[in-house]
């Protein structure tokens, strides 16, 4: 499929037919207009440089593993614009992947949140997964994709998740009680063909925010462990407390 460039990115936004009117998309698309109304860029639709785009598996209860596995069952919750969360994590047994439906997640793909949260990217290139030791099967809720000739994922994750772009997800969102996205939104969303470019100076301001949000992860692990200590702290001089008071 060839890379359709277009000079303004809003004559898509024009294709939806008919046009939404209600507050949800109004709201939204305000919010992201400036960036996509923006006449200098040349934007190419993001469906044409993505490969075998899929959702990912629904798997039942019964191969769910109660023991920690190297089968990692990423959920929406999970998927963070400053990576992986390893909260609420789902592990699975080896036997799934006797489902004919089975599929991991490979170097290079791009995992974006569909249904509930939205709109939110990661690539697995990002240094919160452990592709050499871990294996990776995304949840239903979850579109996944192969990037075409060797672009970066990692850039088109960081893209997806700026401010206008989320934006502009949500807005193209559907549902009265849990927002989501379908696979056709993911392909027409417009992205500046400039970041389809290797080397762009694009990439050297993800990478920055990429370093600077691991620090602050840091920061707030280690601040994290000393909430739950105090906690665990208190607690015992609550119940030493409590046993003087009634003794």
């Amino acid at each position: 499929m060839a890379i359709i460039t277009e000079q303004n990115s809003i004559t898509d936004i024009l294709k939806y037919q008919p046009m939404r009117c209600d507050t949800h998309f109004k709201h939204n698309i305000i919010l992201a207009s400036d960036f996509f109304s923006n006449p200098d860029i040349d934007w190419v639709s993001l469906g044409s440089i993505l490969n075998n785009v899929r959702n990912g598996m629904n798997v039942n209860t019964e191969y769910y593993s109660m023991e920690e596995t190297d089968y990692h069952y990423l959920s929406v919750s999970q998927i963070k614009e400053y990576g992986l969360s390893n909260k609420n994590q789902n592990f699975l047994t080896e036997y799934v992947t006797e489902l004919p439906s089975y599929f991991e997640l490979e170097k290079n793909t791009l995992l974006i949140t569909r249904s509930g949260t939205i709109g939110v990217a990661i690539s697995t290139d990002h240094a919160s997964f452990n592709m050499d030791n871990k294996h990776y099967i995304a949840s239903g809720f979850v579109i996944t994709a192969e990037l075409k000739n060797n672009i970066s994922s990692a850039t088109i994750a960081n893209y997806i998740n700026m401010f206008p772009v989320q934006r502009y997800l949500i807005a193209m969102s559907a549902g009265a009680c849990q927002k989501n996205i379908s696979q056709p939104v993911i392909a027409n969303l417009p992205i500046p063909s400039i970041l389809l470019k290797p080397g762009n100076h694009c990439e050297n301001i993800f990478s920055e925010y990429e370093e600077t949000s691991k620090k602050i992860l840091d920061a707030i692990a280690i601040n994290e462990v000393k909430l739950e200590n105090l906690k665990e702290a208190t607690s015992k001089k609550i119940i030493n407390q409590l046993v003087k008071e009634y003794s």
